[in-house]
């Protein structure tokens, strides 16, 4: 009994030390990473393969019987695919930041994403909206950015989330840290 009690005791004071120095313990899970999110996660494969310049795989991601698509035909898509894609084929955007907004829950979010550019190595911004249809997830890109309006259901802003890759410190968060959409 004595060692139980003991052990009890070691713990909570293990515990007690722990949370020393932190303003208020939580139990809420750490935040998420846009890998983990499927919707998210689709629209940062979408962002890869805009910047990649692979415009047939960007057509195949897109919605063909919605307003949103880029090309009429995956045929026309392979066309205009980026002279220089094979170079940059097999890289991914690893360091980012995103801002979510979720204007339908499991249905329809809008993702603006902060990066370095393949080609030029400069920050830049690409938002892609995600729509769920039958269960599967399409993409479309907002080539000028999105508005406020975009992301204003019933008259009010929606919820908004930001993410970030893993392994960034607190100075390259800010430097991949997106603007809201709503200040524009």
């Amino acid at each position: 009994m004595k060692k139980i009690l003991a052990f009890v005791s070691i713990i909570l004071i293990v515990g007690v030390l722990a949370s020393c120095g932190k303003k208020e313990g939580t139990t809420e899970p750490k935040p998420k990473t846009c890998e983990q999110i499927e919707p998210c996660k689709t629209a940062l494969q979408y962002a890869t393969y805009v910047e990649q310049g692979a415009e047939d795989k960007v057509y195949k991601m897109e919605d063909q019987t919605g307003e949103h698509k880029s090309y009429d035909s995956l045929e026309e898509a392979k066309e205009d695919i980026n002279e220089d894609y094979e170079q940059y084929q097999n890289q991914q955007i690893k360091r980012y930041g995103v801002v979510e907004y979720v204007l339908n829950p499991n249905e329809k979010y809008i993702y603006k994403f902060r990066y370095k550019d393949f080609r030029t190595g400069e920050i830049k911004n690409t938002t892609v909206g995600i729509s769920k249809k039958q269960g599967q997830y399409f993409a479309n890109e907002y080539y000028s950015g999105a508005t406020k309006n975009d992301v204003t259901v019933n008259g009010k802003i929606a919820k908004h989330q930001r993410y970030y890759s893993k392994g960034l410190n607190e100075q390259v968060k800010e430097e991949f840290k997106p603007d809201l959409i709503e200040q524009y």
